[in-house]
């Protein structure tokens, strides 16, 4: 029989579960009760170490109480009469070298798992009940995805536990209480950080002293001086990551010219020039994410992506390590004192690991930070963009004038401004240090000018998603339908009705999530919506924008197009650039100096950032405010936030780590299902028939005759050959994983699926998948109509180019026949005010879609 390598077969042929853990012994303090809304930790009852476990539900009568209060899968707050605080865990030094190992993190989970049965020195993994298709450690880690998916309350897990006793006796603890014990290896991997509530000056893991080291302020009995916030190591749910995912890393090549992705850029290239192929890099983020709406109440999650992952893992793997909770933002140099310091050992040391070709040693890189703007200079310890030199990139002063009732600080082109650097910043913040004021924009140093080969400049990005999208489309899209500017000539809400029609008209394909919205209603929009407007806003507006404001409009549009893309050559950053400089210079005379904002400023920018690091979707806040979303669906009440997001996560990340030992071998139903239940999820296909390595064919095939069109399409393909009338065709099928659906899909009422290129250029709509009979053979045909080109260009003579290349005029032609390995991409039609149809290839490649 196989055991997990964290459990060791006794003698007596149980098996110890070792839960012994160093607990340091403090004072409880009035810090662990900090607000209302934040985190409030109660202590929990220490869990001794458990040798010869009985493996019977019996045992569990002596752990302790259950309660009912708390989050769906958070600690109950029983009260220790010796007052161990259960968050005071071994201390870690990144010093002393201490290394996290995911053994520990599979230890308890397996605990519960021996202690239920799930696994027995005779039988291994026991069934539910006679001729059950379930085990119990299959139904344990089922309740676990369940609960989390569907943010279940806890009196509602107590409920699901004893509706499944109901159903089958025994089959699972009864208690809340004894159902989060096994998660306690969740809890112990969560560091609390103390700080001075008076100076906010950093304490560490433990505060049992008479004063502030750093004010001197006494710490009375009611400790209201002291706040902490939530630490979770990196290295852990790295080493995790990437024995997840050895056989997918996307160690660094500089082979391309072109630039593809982050790796093609120059300042990443220059990071790895010296590094060996092992060595990893991160791009992290940190902003506030309100919690309530009738409290300031925020929590400031930080955040981890690795660069080397491909593309569509790296949204998957994000890791949370940090989370501050309050009403204010937090103090940088306090709040990221641990990550500073685990990356610089990381950097220093390495992180080790295994996979299927041996073992690796990774040292690990801060590469990028991709946040907005406001959090970007508070990291950085410069001015906000609403003072001089509040440009973290480089040194305009800007300039005040007036806007409505009020001034505003603007950023006109005049001439070629000197650029920060990360040697000049380092001694401005030096001079305001002496000089105990601002210096050319800079407060003073930033804790990241710790971190190994990390440049303090070129690694704080211009994040596009807050720049371009939440902040020049929705600033434009203000000033053409907000009816204070009525008397403007770009004011255009007169057929703000109009345009609201055309876009709701659209039917996208299904990599647009968001079906677009009333602009009644763009106050409400996200951010994924502000980009879809972006791209269709062209051909909608034509006709309804004056020319002068459209060929303006065409500018942005056209250099984002070619920033996002995914393949960007030399020529396509330089029309980029001398296109976004354009827009800014043309955006005083068209709109007005007051709306040189500092976001239409980072425009002037963006090109240089692309070269640096890659597309713009490389390193966007996407990927990260999405995860945002998540955590906050990972608490409840108000109670203990920033555990329960922390534990909850950490949960959810280790579900997998277990899932091929309990579910190997399995039903596919069962299989299903988890997958169907797991934190990224994705639809069940059911009546797929694999057609090629790229093509499969969904739902059953209809039999049917060709028509004489589609014979005289098909022959063009095959030559004289002679083919039968009866085929077998399908109306949606999956190309190169893109779901496809034929235009006359009757239950497709919402998006378009049917509009594709061709590698060959061509367009299509497409009719149907094919198997056609061709010499005793079934062949794999795609059969559309052409989308045939008509003439549409907008020639921009500084740019020198056509910056509507992106989209295409197109009339419905002639049947065509094709063969799967011909699809290259998807495309949005839309259809103009006029009448005129229009595609454009959707740009799939944001690290989201």
């Amino acid at each position: 029989m196989f055991y997990p390598f964290c459990l060791q077969r006794t003698e007596s042929g149980a098996i110890p579960c070792s839960n012994d853990r160093n607990h340091r012994t403090g004072t409880r303090t009035a810090a662990d009760d900090e607000d209302s809304s934040s985190d409030s930790e109660t202590n929990v009852g220490q869990v001794q170490g458990m040798e010869n476990c009985r493996v019977n539900q019996q045992w569990y009568g002596s752990l302790g109480p259950t309660d009912d209060e708390g989050d769906i899968m958070d600690d109950d707050y029983a009260t220790a009469s010796d007052g161990e605080d259960d968050f005071a865990e071994t201390q870690i030094t990144w010093n002393d070298q201490i290394t996290w190992t995911w053994n520990r993190h599979l230890q308890i989970l397996f605990e519960l798992i021996v202690l239920q049965g799930m696994i027995t020195s005779d039988a291994g993994k026991a069934p539910l009940y006679p001729n059950s298709l379930l085990d119990h450690g299959q139904l344990l880690l089922l309740v676990i995805a369940f609960v989390l998916k569907h943010h279940l309350t806890g009196t509602c897990l107590e409920d699901l536990l004893q509706l499944l006793n109901c159903i089958v006796p025994g089959s699972i603890m009864l208690s809340k209480y004894l159902f989060h014990k096994n998660f306690e290896s969740c809890q112990s991997q969560i560091q609390k950080h103390y700080y001075c509530n008076h100076c906010s000056e950093y304490i560490g893991f433990e505060y049992d002293i008479a004063e502030c080291p750093a004010c001197n302020i006494p710490f009375d009995d009611t400790d209201n001086h002291v706040s902490f916030f939530l630490y979770t190591p990196i290295e852990p749910q790295l080493k995790t990551i990437l024995e997840q995912n050895n056989a997918s890393m996307n160690f660094p090549n500089h082979h391309h010219d072109d630039i593809t992705d982050i790796h093609e850029g120059l300042k990443y290239k220059q990071l790895f020039s010296n590094l060996s192929e092992d060595d990893l890099s991160i791009t992290w983020n940190c902003d506030g994410v309100p919690l309530f709406k009738s409290s300031k109440t925020s929590i400031w999650p930080i955040q981890v992506m690795i660069n080397e992952l491909p593309k569509e893992q790296r949204a998957r793997n994000v890791i949370l390590c940090g989370v501050w909770v309050g009403d204010t933002k937090p103090t940088v140099h306090v709040y990221f004192k641990p990550f500073v310091d685990e990356m610089k050992h990381l950097a220093c040391y390495g992180i080790q690991w295994e996979d299927e070709n041996g073992a690796h040693v990774s040292r690990v890189f801060c590469a990028v930070c991709s946040c907005d703007a406001v959090a970007r200079c508070i990291m950085q310890n410069f001015h906000q963009f609403n003072g001089s030199f509040g440009c973290s990139i480089c040194l305009h002063e800007g300039e005040m004038v007036e806007r409505g009732d009020g001034h505003t600080r603007v950023y006109p082109v005049r001439g070629v401004s000197e650029q920060r650097t990360a040697n000049n910043t380092v001694r401005h913040a030096s001079e305001a240090c002496v000089a105990n004021a601002v210096v050319k924009g800079v407060k003073g140093p930033s804790i990241f000018s710790l971190l190994p080969k990390f440049n303090i400049i070129d690694g704080f990005v211009p994040d596009y998603m807050h720049c371009v999208i939440l902040g020049v489309v929705r600033q434009f899209s203000r000033l053409w339908f907000d009816s204070r500017y009525h008397c403007k000539d770009f004011y255009i809400g007169n057929s703000i009705d109009n345009v609201s029609h055309l876009m709701q008209s659209l039917k996208p394909p299904m990599e647009m999530a968001r079906l677009p919205r009333s602009l009644s209603e763009r106050k409400f929009w996200k951010a994924s919506e502000w980009r879809n407007f972006l791209f269709y806003s062209p051909i909608i507006l034509i006709g309804i924008l004056p020319d002068a404001f459209m060929r303006h409009w065409w500018l942005l549009v056209f250099a984002i197009a070619n920033l996002s893309s995914s393949n960007i050559s030399t020529a396509m950053l330089n029309k980029s650039r001398a296109a976004l400089l354009k827009f800014v210079i043309k955006a005083e005379s068209l709109y007005g100096l007051e709306h040189l904002s500092y976001n239409v400023h980072q425009l002037t920018h963006l090109t240089q950032y692309v070269g640096n690091w890659g597309p713009l979707w490389a390193t966007s806040a996407f990927p990260f405010e999405n995860n945002n979303q998540v955590l906050k669906r990972l608490y409840h009440g108000t109670n203990g936030i920033a555990n329960q997001i922390m534990k909850n996560n950490l949960i959810w990340n280790q579900l997998n780590s277990i899932y091929d030992y309990l579910f190997v071998p399995c039903s596919e139903e069962i299989q299903s299902f988890y997958h169907h239940l797991s934190r990224h999820s994705s639809r069940i296909v059911q009546n797929a028939f694999s057609v090629s390595h790229d093509c499969i064919g969904l739902g059953q095939p209809q039999l049917r005759f060709l028509s004489d069109n589609e014979k005289a399409a098909l022959i063009s393909i095959f030559d004289n050959t002679w083919l039968h009338s009866e085929v077998n065709s399908f109306a949606r099928f999956m190309l190169k994983k893109k779901l496809i659906h034929s235009h006359e899909y009757s239950n497709n009422t919402k998006h378009n699926d049917a509009i594709i290129s061709l590698s060959s250029g061509m367009y299509v709509a497409v009719g149907s998948l094919l198997f056609i009979n061709v010499s005793n053979s079934k062949v794999p045909v795609i059969i559309g109509t052409e989308l045939r080109l008509r003439n549409f260009s907008i020639y921009d003579t500084d740019v020198r180019s056509n910056v509507a290349v992106a989209f295409r005029k197109v009339s419905f032609a002639n049947l065509v026949a094709f063969k799967p390995s011909h699809f290259e991409s998807k495309c949005l039609m839309i259809t103009s005010e006029r009448g005129a149809h229009y595609v454009i290839e959707w740009p799939g490649n944001d690290l989201t879609s």
